[in-house]
């Protein structure tokens, strides 16, 4: 046994002795002194002790309705973000509805599964197939804009790939009509893999930063006027014939759970109207944009040609001539 638990032992027994000597001490003594020194051991031993018994206890309270507290507080918190999440997916359901009332007609609803099944974070497995009366190389569309397209079609699924797919392309054209290309995945790692490029634009049409691009409608998968997203920047190349920009999708992936899928029969009437609204708002703050550059240009214009005038001004005017002797202060 070791020595620190020796040594414990025998203490123990010692202090157990001792408090026995006192109970028999006590015992033996009269009434009055018997009351007497219970009192002196109460107020210098029991006391203390008391007093420690009653802060352990608080402790111990305090403790306990921390951790209920903290549960609590955990509970309100995860209530909260579930009530964030639920929020966030009647937004996207009520922008949903919105989409199928402006198409009218020529659509499929479906979700999108959250077990995609394809080991690939570019494709989507959606809850409609033939039966709902899907079918290959069929436009699939949020609120937001453009998806990607319906590449596998089975009984009662469909397999869609999305617009960060390497096999992804459409026809665009900026909102305006005046420069055409074709949008592809930005190939590229980190988070710039996540974005768009529209690639053939002729080298005359120049695009500014904000401008919407869309579908053209050519090659009759992709009907005209969905919005694909927003330029951001040209991307320098050393091809001289041709320009390319660098496009921020409208749709995120990780947005994407319910989509509808646009039959074939409903290109040939376009779908212009359905994002409307949002590509003349993004082309009004280009413009707005534009508009707030020139005024700091022309200000800024405006400025330094009052100073170079001042400063001419200040060249040619003569200085006043300043009489020594009638400005000596006499002695």
């Amino acid at each position: 046994m070791p020595r620190g638990a020796r040594t414990d032992s025998r203490a123990d027994t010692a202090i157990a002795i001792a408090c026995a000597a006192v109970a028999l001490l006590l015992l033996i003594l009269p009434d009055g002194a018997r009351e007497r020194t219970a009192a002196v051991i109460r107020g210098t031993v029991v006391a203390p002790l008391a007093a420690m018994q009653q802060r352990a206890a608080l402790g111990r309270r305090a403790f306990v309705d921390y951790d209920s507290l903290v549960r609590v507080a955990d509970t309100i918190v995860r209530r909260s973000q579930q009530l964030d999440e639920v929020v966030a997916e009647n937004v996207r359901l009520r922008a949903l509805l919105g989409l199928g009332k402006n198409l009218g007609w020529g659509f499929i609803p479906a979700e999108a599964l959250s077990d995609r099944g394809m080991g690939d974070d570019r494709t989507l497995v959606l809850s409609a197939g033939s039966r709902a009366g899907v079918e290959r190389l069929s436009a699939v569309v949020t609120a937001d804009g453009l998806v990607g397209m319906v590449d596998q079609v089975d009984a009662g699924t469909s397999v869609a790939i999305t617009w960060p797919h390497p096999d992804f392309r459409v026809s665009a054209t900026s909102a305006d009509g005046t420069a055409f290309g074709i949008v592809a995945a930005h190939q590229s790692s980190g988070v710039e893999g996540w974005l768009l490029e529209l690639r053939g634009v002729p080298f005359r049409s120049s695009l500014k930063a904000g401008t919407p691009v869309v579908s053209s409608g050519l090659g009759g998968i992709y009907p005209r006027g969905i919005l694909i997203g927003t330029v951001i920047e040209e991307l320098r190349s050393t091809a001289g014939w041709a320009r390319t920009y660098i496009v921020r999708p409208a749709v995120r992936p990780s947005d994407i759970t319910s989509v509808m899928i646009l039959r074939p029969d409903r290109n040939a009437e376009g779908v212009e109207s359905v994002w409307s609204a949002q590509v003349e708002a993004m082309s009004k703050r280009v413009v707005n944009a534009g508009d707030s550059l020139q005024r700091r240009v022309r200000d800024s214009v405006t400025a330094a040609a009052t100073k170079r005038v001042r400063d001419s001004l200040a060249a040619i005017t003569p200085k006043p001539v300043v009489d020594s002797a009638a400005t000596k202060v006499p002695q």
